[in-house]
């Protein structure tokens, strides 16, 4: 009876643990890769990125987003692709503070039924700058995982959104890693 009690507590604790890395893990896991810093062309920021990848300033069609990079890397061989982005944006809700900018965005995911399962959110120390991330993870036949940060800019009512995804059958601790370890480089002039 004895064994057969530690048996559901044991049964019990691995039920309830979680089944995701944390961002704080992420940035802590040891992981090598060369490196290349690139400026926005106006420089507005700059930050590192994994060597071997492509970047490219975006032309966007919203008004809302002021300027921003798309960063990937898609492999040859399983097709997989990672990507980092960053978007400079005036905030939907015209909110000026970084709190009142990330409770806005998470109403919004919560109407939206496309966006992954949020499996952890809130401020966060790991950026050079006062942040707030969200860390989402879908679980399909195309599973993604997702961390996205928010830092609010110089400028009244324009914010940064820092992101990177990655597909999770694609080595997810060691490419997240990496990933989130060029995000906490990100720096705005």
């Amino acid at each position: 009876m004895k064994y057969l009690k530690l048996f559901c507590v044991i049964l019990l604790l691995n039920s309830c643990s979680k089944d995701f890395t944390t961002i704080n893990e992420y940035s802590s896991l040891p992981v090598k890769f060369a490196k290349t810093k690139i400026t926005y062309p106006t420089k507005d920021f700059s930050m590192t990125l994994p060597k071997s990848w492509f970047w490219k300033a975006e032309d966007y069609e919203s008004e809302q987003i002021i300027l921003g990079i798309d960063s990937g890397f898609t492999d040859s061989i399983s097709g997989f692709t990672k990507i980092i982005s960053v978007q400079k944006y005036k905030s939907n809700e015209n909110n000026t503070e970084l709190k009142a900018e990330y409770e806005s965005i998470l109403k919004s995911i919560k109407k939206n039924k496309l966006i992954p399962q949020i499996v952890e959110s809130g401020k966060t120390e790991i950026m050079n700058y006062d942040s707030y991330f969200l860390h989402a993870k879908s679980e399909n036949e195309k599973s993604i995982e997702m961390i996205s940060f928010v830092v609010k800019s110089k400028e009244k009512g324009i914010f940064y959104s820092i992101s990177a995804s990655c597909q999770i059958e694609d080595r997810l601790k060691t490419n997240m890693s990496m990933m989130v370890k060029c995000l906490e480089t990100f720096q705005y002039n």
